[in-house]
């Protein structure tokens, strides 16, 4: 059994009828323009986001979500696995157990960190369990580093704090653990503010507004990105590479909020203003944003994806070498981009190839992605016979199979 995201949007259309609703009253009571309240009844555009479908349920008064999605409300949002690090990463993360007697080596500490970020950055069949077994021992240490910090020790630290929360709002968000990396974003805000390091905050405002994005909060997410532009703007003239990378990045997931809220206009000038900087940084991957021309083309794609532009993203997908990324994070992203495009016209065999990329490079990503898993089980719902031998492993490895 899978969720049909093109019959959602029909089960919209059908339901908004029965109300007696129009397209633009419906997309008042939701919080969506009218072109994207469109395109999602017409299959242009999918709700993969569940807080997004619960909107719609509440809308339409539909009390049971089966009606919307076509299965139990139990399987949603999709069943994933939830990782076993999980529990000990929610710990560290609320202790506040009296301070330890033991001194910190924060330079070792340092280390440690970068060394987790850079696990987490590279290929691996093992990277989310990597990552998820150091996190709380990091976190641990770091949290009783700052409160025995001396005053020269304590601003080192507190940046060191902000970039380890950072790494784990993005290991969270990934294994679906949503509240929790919005916890770890908060603090890497809160820690990058008490430094009094502006790069840095920026950084952090980029990874909070990551994970409201995934909350489907597009609106926060632009406001979030849009007064850390603001802020840092000033302060580019004197600045360095590294803020210039931010600021970039900033305009980047700014253009991705923009096309989420159907402004293609702003999408388009967000992703302009953040081509003309990469232009002049190069390929970067400061404070791990991985900042560059290679990701501005990666986010022209995804920006049309979520337009429901699905020919453009395709057109500008097949023309990026996208293994000039710096981190694999980045180039799953665009092959999950890729394969969905490829699924939304039904060029299933290209869409398994991408998928097939996915699983080279991290196959614990097909356990945890939820748009992953629901675009697998698209495919498996209409596979033909020539198709199953490549798709079958893929199943196998997400537990979608038995």
């Amino acid at each position: 059994m899978h969720v049909d995201e093109w019959a959602i949007g029909q089960r919209i259309a059908s339901y908004r009828a029965r109300r007696g609703l129009t397209q633009a009253e419906l997309a008042g009571l939701v919080g969506l323009s009218v072109s994207m309240v469109k395109k999602i009844e017409s299959g242009d555009r999918l709700v993969t986001r569940f807080s997004q479908l619960v909107l719609f349920a509440q809308a339409l008064r539909v009390k049971d979500l089966r009606e919307l999605t076509g299965v139990p409300l139990p399987l949603m949002p999709d069943g994933r696995l939830g990782h076993p690090a999980v529990d000990a990463v929610h710990r560290a993360l609320m202790d506040r157990s009296p301070n330890r007697a033991d001194a910190v080596d924060l330079d070792g500490l340092d280390h440690r960190v970068e060394y987790a970020w850079q696990v987490w950055q590279e290929p691996s069949a093992f990277r989310y369990d990597a990552v998820g077994q150091q996190l709380p021992d990091l976190i641990g240490e770091m949290q009783h580093a700052i409160r025995v910090a001396e005053p020269d020790q304590r601003r080192p630290a507190l940046c060191m704090a902000s970039k380890l929360y950072q790494l784990t709002r993005t290991w969270t968000k990934r294994v679906g653990e949503y509240e929790l990396s919005l916890v770890a974003a908060d603090r890497a805000v809160s820690c990058a503010l008490e430094a009094d390091d502006p790069d840095l905050a920026a950084a952090a405002a980029w990874n909070l507004a990551m994970i409201l994005s995934a909350q489907g909060k597009t609106q926060q997410a632009i406001d979030v990105v849009r007064r850390a532009i603001a802020e840092l703007k000033p302060r580019l003239a004197d600045g360095t590479a590294a803020r210039l990378a931010v600021y970039g990045g900033l305009h980047l997931v700014g253009a991705t909020e923009a096309a989420r809220d159907d402004n293609a206009s702003e999408a388009r000038r967000m992703l302009d203003i953040a081509a003309r900087v990469a232009d002049t940084t190069g390929e970067t991957n400061h404070f791990r944003m991985v900042f560059g021309p290679t990701n501005v083309a990666l986010h022209r794609v995804s920006t049309a994806a979520e337009l429901g532009r699905t020919g453009e993203a395709l057109d500008i997908a097949e023309r990026i070498a996208v293994h000039r990324a710096a981190a694999v994070e980045r180039r799953l992203t665009f092959h999950l981009d890729a394969a969905r495009c490829y699924a939304r016209r039904r060029d299933d065999v290209a869409a398994v190839h991408m998928i097939q990329r996915v699983y080279g490079e991290s196959p614990e990503e097909l356990r945890y992605s939820r748009p992953l898993r629901e675009t697998l089980r698209q495919l498996q719902g209409r596979a033909k016979p020539a198709l199953s031998a490549d798709l079958r492993p893929l199943l196998d490895a997400a537990g979608l199979t038995g």
